[in-house]
């Protein structure tokens, strides 16, 4: 979404949005930072009047594509670079996002063309991979390879097939829903047949990150050992579902006909009295 979008309507009413990086210019374009060093954005202020104590920083959730303000940063003013520097003193993986600078001058809002920061934390990363088949009688299976302990932005995440071709996959950023803080993984999903699958060969999800190489390997025995699992659940399932619907029934018929006998008696001895 795009960052104007998600400005709050009472902002709106008062104030005309320009246009992004128009009069503010943030640099650098991407800051990578690790836990407890001290990140620096800069902004700097072209062809409007304005002092670095009035400019706001802004977040931008990467869960809900909104902008919150920033009130863990120290601001300083870089009179060798003519800028207005914010520093994230001792930065933490929650900090990583992309920051926006923001001043308001003669009613009109200007926002920067923005800094991702992305802080490094000090855990490996560690590769887990899950496959899964469209349709029994399908012809083709997904292979999905998850990494977690390393931002998307810094692992670089590819399939090497029957140990022949490398493929890319499509990889996408997943941010886990109500955690606290909130986290981020890769997953990168590729599209196999499974006649190539089937036939004993090896797929393996590769990850480079920081200097280091980690695979995980999938080969038959692992799609048969899912597959098996996956079908006895579901027979399990399916089951139990089954004998509750029969006792429930069953159930029903009893107290029917003890409730029919009921009435039954009722209306004779009621016959007899009269």
């Amino acid at each position: 979404m795009h960052p104007l979008r998600v400005l709050s309507l009472s902002c709106m009413w008062s104030l005309t949005v320009a246009g992004m990086g128009q009069n503010l210019t943030q640099y650098p374009p991407a800051i990578k930072s690790r836990i407890n060093e001290t990140a620096s954005l800069y902004c700097q202020v072209l062809g409007i009047v304005s002092f670095c104590y009035t400019v706001a920083w802004m977040k931008l959730h990467p869960q809900s594509d909104t902008m919150e303000l920033c009130k863990n940063i120290q601001m300083h003013i870089d009179v060798e670079r003519q800028s207005c520097r914010a520093d994230i003193l001792k930065a933490t993986t929650e900090d990583s996002g992309t920051y926006y600078c923001a001043v308001v001058y003669k009613e009109r809002l200007f926002i920067g063309n923005g800094t991702v920061v992305v802080v490094e934390g000090q855990d490996s990363p560690s590769v887990e991979i899950a496959l899964t088949v469209r349709h029994r009688n399908d012809s083709l299976a997904v292979l999905t390879c998850v990494v977690t302990g390393v931002h998307p932005s810094q692992a670089r995440v590819f399939w090497v097939l029957e140990d022949v071709s490398e493929e890319r996959g499509q990889s996408e950023s997943v941010w886990t829903n109500g955690s606290s803080p909130p986290s981020v993984f890769t997953r990168n999903q590729v599209v196999v047949s499974l006649p190539e699958f089937g036939s004993g060969e090896k797929h393996t999800c590769v990850v480079e990150s920081r200097g280091m190489r980690l695979n995980r390997s999938l080969t038959l025995s692992d799609t048969q050992d899912i597959c098996h699992t996956a079908s006895v659940h579901r027979m399990l399932g399916i089951a139990s579902a089954l004998l509750l619907q029969m006792m429930m029934v069953a159930m029903a018929q009893h107290i029917r006909k003890i409730l029919t006998g009921s009435s039954w008696s009722v209306r004779s001895m009621s016959h007899r009295t009269g």
